[in-house]
């Protein structure tokens, strides 16, 4: 049966930081701590009771040997105290000891050959040697055995990384502060509200969270305005043209009455088809695929021959450019604009240019051109230049729409600026990567 750790790890995300910062560093802590203690606070302890195990077996000889003025002077140059006291004096004798003074026990036991007794105190240490008919007492200054820089050193590093672990809490805590502000805004998403109080904060790569968020929402609220456009544009041709066959089958009193409204049905069946045809630009699915332009653009033009008979028609580019792209999307984009040149000019000429990592297809013509003022609003539903948006003029007022929403799609950009040949120069600037 597997056990499924998932249950167990904590659900939010400051949590889980706090336990991937934390945990490493008490392990290395007490790694640390028990490397110095075993490497070298514990050595280091030893040899300072070999030393002073040493000098203690001097002294207790010397007054073993009666030599009671050479002892003291040894004493005196060690600065030991030392003092013979009655065998039968009682005291409290010391049971529990720390690990540094088990230390020093030990080493005292291996070293001294004399039955002793130890007491340590804050700042020294009492020694009782038991002689054959007297007793010594023997106090030398815990400092001789204990060194202080290891305490410092733990003092240290507990307080270091308090501090630092501390740093750390305050630290992820913005960071995921920074990730929660962009969790409720995203809950109060709606369109109607514009986030004006969002500012992206935070790491790096919450701040392109936050600003993807942004940008999504207006890629949202272009979409709405888009489809809102749309049906409206709909319900306004639909209605002009269904007014009029009202009034011309009221009116009606000849073929010629009869054939008018069978010609407005024929518009109006024109227009649901490039309405629908506008509709499923945006959600087509077909696969990349390799695309020659020189043999593609060709092809465009020989299938628009049909319909622009009169048109002269040049291309211009280098057989070995080619892009990875969805074929429809580029027909529909190009096959648009191409359309549109050869509505409004006699000659229409196309080269590509590729520039870096970019590809750029140049569609001009020698028409009456586009106004500057009028230049962004062309690529809007329903836009024609005249401003009655009259229905016997040619098109719908759909097809820059949809180029610019499949260039919009791919991270492509199409511009429209004033040709040499005097009118109208569209560029199309397709992405390599």
């Amino acid at each position: 049966m597997k056990y499924n750790f998932k249950k167990i790890l904590p659900k939010k995300i400051l949590t889980r930081l706090l336990i991937i910062f934390f945990v490493p560093l008490i392990f290395i802590q007490i790694f640390a701590v028990f490397l110095f203690y075993d490497r070298h606070w514990e050595k280091i302890t030893t040899r300072f009771a070999n030393i002073a195990s040493n000098q203690i077996n001097l002294i207790v000889n010397e007054y073993s040997k009666k030599n009671f003025d050479n002892a003291n002077e040894i004493a005196k140059n060690l600065n030991l105290n030392v003092t013979v006291i009655d065998q039968n004096e009682v005291f409290n004798t010391q049971k529990k000891y720390n690990l540094v003074e088990k230390n020093i026990l030990n080493t005292f036991e291996s070293r001294i050959y004399w039955n002793f007794e130890i007491k340590f105190a804050q700042n020294f240490i009492e020694f009782y040697v038991y002689l054959p008919n007297e007793k010594l007492k023997i106090i030398l200054p815990k400092k001789y055995l204990v060194s202080e820089t290891p305490l410092i050193l733990f003092m240290w590093i507990i307080s270091s990384s308090v501090f630092l672990s501390l740093l750390a809490f305050l630290f992820l805590r913005i960071q995921v502060r920074a990730i929660t502000r962009l969790a409720k805004f995203s809950e109060k998403f709606s369109f109607d509200n514009d986030i004006k109080g969002f500012k992206p904060s935070g790491a790096v790569e919450i701040r392109m969270a936050g600003n993807a968020f942004i940008r999504m929402k207006k890629r949202i609220k272009n979409q709405i305005k888009t489809r809102t456009d749309f049906l409206a544009g709909i319900s306004h041709d639909l209605g002009t043209l269904i007014t009029r066959i009202k009034l011309q089958l009221e009116l009606a009193s000849n073929l010629r009455d009869i054939k008018s409204v069978k010609q407005d049905v024929n518009s109006m069946q024109l227009l649901l088809k490039e309405y629908l045809e506008y509709s499923k630009n945006i959600n087509t699915s077909d696969k990349l695929k390799t695309i020659y332009l020189s043999l593609f653009l060709k092809n465009l033009v020989n299938s628009s021959k049909p319909i622009f008979k009169k048109k002269k028609v040049t291309v211009s580019c280098d057989h070995s450019i080619n892009i990875k792209i969805r074929e429809n999307d580029l027909f529909r984009v190009c096959s648009n604009i191409l359309n549109n040149a050869c509505k409004f000019g006699e000659k229409i000429n196309i080269f590509v240019v590729k520039v870096g990592n970019k590809i750029f297809i140049n569609i001009e013509d020698d028409g009456p051109g586009i106004p500057e003022k009028n230049r962004k609003e062309i690529f809007k539903p329903f836009f024609k230049l005249d401003s009655s948006r009259n229905l016997n003029c040619i098109g719908s007022g759909l097809g820059l729409s949809i180029a610019k929403e499949i260039m919009t799609k791919i991270n492509g950009k199409i511009t429209v600026t004033t040709s040499n040949m005097g009118g109208a120069l569209f560029k199309v600037q397709l992405p390599l990567d």
